[in-house]
């Protein structure tokens, strides 16, 4: 039981990450020291639709170019405009600007309005072939 506890709780936190592990479970509930791995694709954190992609950059730097599917809300208005995008405190958001160091403040201004599942993207070059 304890070992199923333990690898709930990494597959919860796991479940934030860009590179996704593959995961381990018991086979049985009977059978504890025997793992059957699972492909990362059928892990329940997984499971969540795309993330949503914010560009925190300023309206200029939006101008000149941004990822397809993004959305534009600068790093300084993050706190008060999140709610126009989501409200799903447990969703997947990545955010980015040019080189990560305001998507670095937007994630903590998420993070701190209680967002658990905020990946800083980097900088544009970064997450334009991701998305």
């Amino acid at each position: 039981m304890r070992n199923a506890t333990v690898l709930l709780a990494l597959a919860t936190i796991a479940g934030c990450t860009t590179d996704a592990p593959t995961t381990t479970t018991p086979s049985t509930a009977s059978d504890v020291s025997a793992e059957a791995t699972i492909p990362p694709s059928e892990t329940p954190a997984d499971s969540t639709d795309e993330p949503i992609v914010i560009d925190v950059r300023s309206k200029s730097e939006w101008d000149t170019g941004h990822v397809g599917r993004a959305v534009h809300i600068p790093h300084t208005e993050i706190a008060e405009r999140i709610s126009e995008v989501t409200t799903d405190k447990e969703g997947r958001i990545v955010v980015y600007c040019a080189a990560g160091g305001r998507a670095g403040k937007a994630k903590k201004a998420l993070e701190d309005l209680g967002f658990t599942c905020v990946e800083n993207g980097g900088g544009y070059d970064d997450v334009r072939g991701r998305f």
